[in-house]
Formats: structure tokens, sequence, C-alpha cells
């Protein structure tokens, strides 16, 4: 079950989570003026730059050009959850339950990654949620959650994003 608003929505899921104070701090970094915020903003295109932050959260700091929705990538993990934070620019992100989606390539571990097959290209009817990420969105994609993000709009109008994406060790969350 995928969560998305605006980080300022999420205080109370983070004062229930105290295990995730550290990933709460650094998204709220991500907003604020300062290193982190100022990092971000300076990444050149198609840049991907890792960091640890402790209890094996590891923050992606990264930009990417948009895609159509007919080029989507779609992923979902087993070990990890993705909290995507867009701090500047936009994107869709599309979203499935799992179960509704064709494989593609299998469960790669060394990846924590497993790919599916666009539902685009499939006859298969699969539900398709599509979200509108901009500086402030959060999204949370738990294992079930079928992602792909970088979805340019219809006329191709948005600015790519300048994001973060935190991968969070699900064991950290087992009392969702």
């Amino acid at each position: 079950m995928a969560l998305v608003g605006h980080l300022t929505q999420f205080q109370r899921f983070f004062k229930q989570q105290k295990q995730l104070d550290r990933a709460y701090q650094y998204l709220t970094e991500c907003l604020s003026s300062g290193v982190v915020r100022n990092r971000i903003l300076a990444l050149e295109d198609k840049k991907e730059v890792r960091y640890e932050l402790g209890d094996g959260i590891v923050a992606i700091e990264q930009t990417y050009p948009l895609k159509s929705q007919e080029e989507g990538f779609f992923e979902s993990h087993k070990k990890f959850v993705d909290f995507q934070l867009c701090v500047q620019g936009n994107e869709y992100i599309f979203v499935g339950y799992k179960k509704e989606f064709e494989i593609l390539q299998e469960y790669d571990e060394s990846k924590d990654l497993i790919v599916y097959k666009n539902p685009l290209h499939s006859q298969q009817l699969t539900a398709l949620h599509r979200f509108f990420f901009l500086s402030g969105v959060l999204g949370i994609f738990f294992p079930d959650d079928v992602h792909a993000g970088g979805i340019d709009s219809l006329e191709s109008k948005l600015t790519p994003p300048k994001k973060s994406v935190l991968k969070v060790p699900l064991e950290l969350l087992n009392t969702i």
C-alpha cells in the first residue's frame, strides 16, 4: 500500500516510527535551505550520488530525464522500502499492486529488484494509479507496490526532477 502526500503530512507517521528519526531529519533537510538541498539542486543531468545515513538507510540523490509512459520502467523491491522525495521539478509516478503485473525479470537479490512488464504493453487489466510529484511530495513504496517514476506529461511540459530516494530496510518498518 503506497503512501503519497506532502512531507509535512507525514509528521505523525514519522513520530510513530522513532527508528526513522534520521530519515525524517534528512528528508526535511532536503527541503530546507542548507547543504543537503544545495547538493541535490547542484546535481548535473543524469547523475546519482549515494550517501549512507546509518541503520542500513541509504540516500540516493539523483536527477534524470523524463520519459513517456510507454517507456516506463516498472519495479518493486523485497528488502527495502523506497521513500521518494521530489526536491525540485516534476514527474508522474505510476503505482500498482504487484499481483496484477507480469514479471519481466525475476528477483535480483544483488540489486533488490524485480522488473515488471509495462502494463500499457499488455492485454492484462491492471489498476494503475498515477501520482503527480512536485517539490515536497513524498511517496513511500512498499514491497507490494510496483512503481515507475520519471514519467512526463502527455504534452512533455514537465521539468525533470531533482530528488532523493531513501532505501530503508524493511525490518525497520515491521511495526506498521
